[in-house]
């Protein structure tokens, strides 16, 4: 696996996105979670590599990517970021997979542009109300400020143990339980150091993401897509009521187990499928 970064112009000021790839083949962009990196997509980088030609940004504002220099409310400045970073790796199209942030950019791509999509594959993809998601965002993203004391170092800490157990991660009820396992240290180490490098404006596409979480912009989808439900995941609660919607024959559920095993094989199928078509 192998590492760069690439220059995108925004009116004579370069922005830089840091990207892994490997791999040949047809392109496949992986789009990760907030307020995570493309660290996060190594695993499936490698579980791809023998089947595409792999390219895992970071998302503006995470890792080691610059932010953009006008983000704004919604998706769309993300939007456009990937189509720049699509064009910096002179590709005129790719299949897409994303994960919770990374799987609204990349319903947002395929709508806006649709020729530039070959395919899109959804990961942690839901549906709220608009109720639901004005009460999970009230309190989802505390203020990150760096504090004298460096209670925002034990801020991060807590957010990431409870974020793997709980959804949404504030509440520590059993109704919002999601797992009784303690995640591993290492991962929670991973997150909260993620939310750090992050800073102030970890919240960013988080925001932008959650407002996007509604079954309705995925079925405007146009191009070829699968919906991974995998039964482990902390969401599955909400990804679940996609059943009651109705979906066209290009938009198609992919029903897993939950153990991680399960997971990766659900996604090395569905990619083997619609990479080589």
């Amino acid at each position: 696996m192998l590492k760069n970064y690439a220059c995108l112009d925004y009116d004579g000021q370069v922005q830089q996105t840091h990207y892994r790839f490997s791999g040949s083949g047809a392109p496949l962009i992986l789009l990760h979670p907030s307020p995570l990196s493309s660290a996060f997509m190594a695993p499936l980088i490698k579980l791809f590599e023998g089947l595409a030609t792999v390219l895992a940004p970071d998302t503006p504002g995470y890792g080691a990517s610059d932010p953009l220099p006008e983000p704004g409310e919604d998706l769309s400045a993300y939007v456009d970021w990937l189509r720049r970073f699509l064009q910096s790796q002179d590709l005129s199209s790719a299949g897409i997979y994303g994960s919770a942030t990374g799987a609204q950019i990349a319903i947002q791509f395929a709508r806006t542009y649709p020729e530039m999509a070959d395919y899109i594959v959804l990961d942690n993809a839901v549906h709220f109300t608009d109720a639901e998601r004005q009460r999970i965002m009230k309190d989802y993203f505390p203020d990150m400020t760096p504090r004298s004391d460096g209670s925002h170092f034990q801020l991060a800490w807590d957010m990431s143990s409870k974020l793997y157990q709980y959804f949404p991660w504030f509440d520590q009820s059993d109704d919002c339980k999601v797992s009784d396992a303690s995640p591993p240290v290492e991962l929670v180490h991973g997150t909260a150091m993620s939310y750090l490098v992050a800073g102030t404006d970890y919240d960013r596409a988080y925001r932008a993401a959650f407002n996007n979480e509604d079954a309705r912009n995925v079925q405007a989808i146009t191009k070829p897509t699968r919906i991974l439900r995998w039964q482990g995941s902390i969401l599955r609660r909400y990804a679940d009521r996609l059943d009651d919607f109705e979906w066209p024959d290009h938009i198609r559920m992919v029903h897993c187990e939950a153990s991680i095993e399960a997971r990766y094989e659900a996604l090395t199928n569905i990619i083997a499928e619609l990479a080589t078509n």
